[in-house]
């Protein structure tokens, strides 16, 4: 591994008191904890008879990471069947080290060994982990299969249905063990609220209606508002609507309607409803303005958001409102009074921002508030350099390797150090998220030394876990916008002629460097890819798709991803829209662009409709502008994000 990685743990190894546990020399430590790494690869190389050699040679002799060689050696032990060893080993883990970050895979790794040869043993060990661990659904349907095989099947019947009702992936399995038509309709109930909370919607209605007709009266209006849930997240409205207005939902209704474009019966209970007895009532009066001025009727947008502008729930939104409806038609002196007052009661860079564009257009000089503006680091600043034509302010790389000494007494990170100079992946996972889990414990210096040294293992998702405990400072920059996958990342810039700070400023955000991310909508890896996207554009950069673990692979994952990124720029020849279609889809950005006719992208970012994709949009630009900091941005950096083209209609 790297030798910066190796300089740390000689360095902390040497720096730091171990007590009775203390490693007196570099070439020691080396050579010991050689016997670990040989161990643990012996054990993925189905050597259990080497790896408990080395493994045992590992532990005759003070180390830090005996927790570690104890699991893996009782797993060596189990495969040579030595049970009892194993068991004894795994007993000794659970003693010397009960806050070990193994402690839970040591006890789960216990129960299976028991189960095969003292399934009483391992009834009670299960019993015990899941009062710690209720949510373990796999190891619950285990258990309920060994009561069942104990002749235990009222207590097997309770556990099957426990875990069928939770929904999750193990619930089909325990179908199979139970009498599902016989539950109560108030566990039928209770599997459909967590149907619905694990994105299952079609499954939730399908079974509150087969069941709705023998629900008591005291349930039948929670089926018919979870039937409604279920459709109006299914995108059903007209649908639902109507099961709201049976349950007296009226916000529920009202916004279903809305989505349904059924407008007119929004608009008529809308002014039904009291905005200033409910924050609900409120966003929906709020709304009604949103729909007339999207269509062009100015003046009764403005006398709702008027009404609104002294509401205790939106009045703040209400007035914003009336000052970009005075933007957006050119009254710009008029949304200059409104915005200052925002800005003065508030403070925010938004206002201020918007003050500068309204001072702008009403020909006078804006440059003061822009410079003030561009000395930020969020998104606001960064349009502010682009009207300023000015270079980013440059983050010394220098800086992130500057600590204030050693961390002292810190035990975890010395581990941390030893793993990842062994290279255990997984190990060093475990590791640093016990250590990120448990950060109010360590002071900054030491918080900094782990993100360091998990950023140059390349652990980046970790590393900004890490670093976003730690106040932001030019030393977290580098760690908070790491330049991941640098090879691959850099590959598919060249092929498809895209910025490679785009690429990555894509993957921070839409997975923080989480190779295995998974969305409830579907979508998979790195950036975030829906199956049916990585299967159309695979063939175009020469990869093939397969099946799922291929689109969770990091090269075609940002090869996939990065050409689709760099078709819709090529396409919309702008930036901002090319995001806004990667999130909310290309047709439904053309849509918003032909009906607006925006004069400047920065008109169309704060205007999006969709709320989820205009904070999408700011925060990937936001996180571009932090890496162009890194890279002695200039004006060519700037430009390429804001600069934009209408469209073609033959692009389209």
């Amino acid at each position: 591994m790297r030798n910066s990685i190796l300089r740390i743990l000689v360095l902390l190894l040497i720096a730091l008191p171990l007590g009775a546990q203390a490693v007196h020399a570099a070439d020691k430590t080396d050579k010991l904890y050689l016997h670990l790494k040989d161990g643990r690869t012996a054990l993925n190389n189905k050597d259990y008879e080497k790896s408990v050699k080395e493994l045992s040679a590992f532990m005759e002799k003070p180390n830090l990471l005996g927790d570690y060689a104890l699991l893996w050696r009782a797993k060596a032990y189990d495969a040579l069947l030595e049970r009892e060893k194993a068991i004894s080993d795994l007993r000794q883990l659970k003693n010397e080290y009960p806050n070990s970050p193994v402690i839970n895979n040591a006890l789960q790794y216990e129960i299976k060994i028991e189960t095969k040869s003292h399934p009483e043993r391992a009834i009670l060990l299960i019993e015990k982990y899941l009062k710690d661990n209720p949510g373990d659904n796999i190891l619950r349907l285990a258990y309920a299969k060994m009561l069942m095989e104990n002749d235990r099947e009222q207590d097997s019947r309770r556990e099957f249905t426990r875990v069928y009702l939770t929904g999750g992936p193990s619930s089909k399995e325990a179908a199979k063990h139970i009498d599902a038509e016989s539950l109560s309709p108030s566990a039928i109930l209770t599997r459909a609220k967590n149907l619905i909370g694990k994105f299952r919607y079609k499954e939730a209605e399908n079974e509150l209606r087969a069941n709705l007709y023998r629900a008591p009266e005291a349930l039948r209006q929670q089926y018919i508002q979870n039937i409604a849930m279920a459709l109006f997240k299914q995108k059903s409205y007209k649908e639902a609507a109507e099961y709201f207005r049976k349950t007296g939902m009226k916000y529920l209704e009202a916004r279903s309607l809305y989505r349904a474009g059924l407008y007119a019966k929004f608009h008529e209970k809308a002014e039904a409803l009291d905005p200033n007895s409910d924050p609900k009532a409120a966003e929906l009066i709020l709304i009604r303005g949103l729909y007339y001025r999207r269509n062009a009727d100015t003046d009764m947008a403005l006398s709702i958001f008027d009404s609104l502008k002294g509401n205790q729930f939106v009045g703040e939104e209400a007035r914003w409102h009336i000052g970009w409806t005075y933007f957006l038609t050119g009254r710009y002196k008029d949304s200059y009074r409104v915005f200052s007052s925002l800005h003065a009661k508030h403070g925010g860079s938004k206002y201020l921002y918007w003050i500068a564009r309204s001072l702008e257009l009403n020909k006078e000089d804006p440059t003061a508030l822009y410079k003030q503006l561009a000395i930020g680091d969020d998104f606001y600043a960064f349009l502010s350099n682009y009207k300023l034509g000015s270079q980013p302010a440059l983050i010394p790389h220098a800086e992130q390797q500057k600590t204030q000494g050693q961390p002292k007494g810190h035990e975890e990170l010395k581990r941390l150090a030893i793993l990842l100079e062994l290279n255990i992946d997984d190990a060093i996972k475990t590791e640093s998220l016990y250590i990120a889990r448990h950060a109010q414990k360590y002071p900054e210096a030491a918080m900094l030394q782990a993100a360091i040294m998990l950023n140059e293992a390349s652990m980046y998702r970790h590393s900004i876990l890490l670093a976003g405990n730690l106040q932001y400072s030019p030393r977290t920059h580098w760690l908070l916008y790491p330049y991941g996958h640098k090879a691959t990342v850099d590959e598919a810039a060249r092929r498809f002629a895209i910025n490679p700070l785009l690429i990555l400023s894509v993957i921070r955000e839409e997975s923080r460097f989480q190779e295995d991310a998974f969305s409830p909508a579907g979508a998979i890896g790195l950036m975030q890819l829906m199956p049916q996207t990585a299967q159309k554009y695979s063939g175009a950069v020469e990869e093939t798709i397969d099946g799922e673990s291929d689109i969770y692979n990091i090269r075609k994952n940002i090869l996939i991803g990065s050409y689709y990124v760099s078709r819709l720029v090529q396409e919309m020849h702008c930036v901002p829209t090319a995001l806004a279609s990667y999130n909310a889809g290309e047709h439904v950005v053309y849509k918003w662009l032909e009906a607006w006719q925006y004069k400047a992208i920065d008109e169309f970012i704060e205007d999006i409709p969709y709320d989820e994709t205009a904070k999408y949009v700011k925060r990937v630009l936001k996180t571009y502008f932090q890496y162009t900091r890194e890279s002695n941005p200039d004006g060519a950096a700037v430009s390429f994000a804001f600069d934009c083209q209408a469209p073609s209609p033959a692009s389209r």
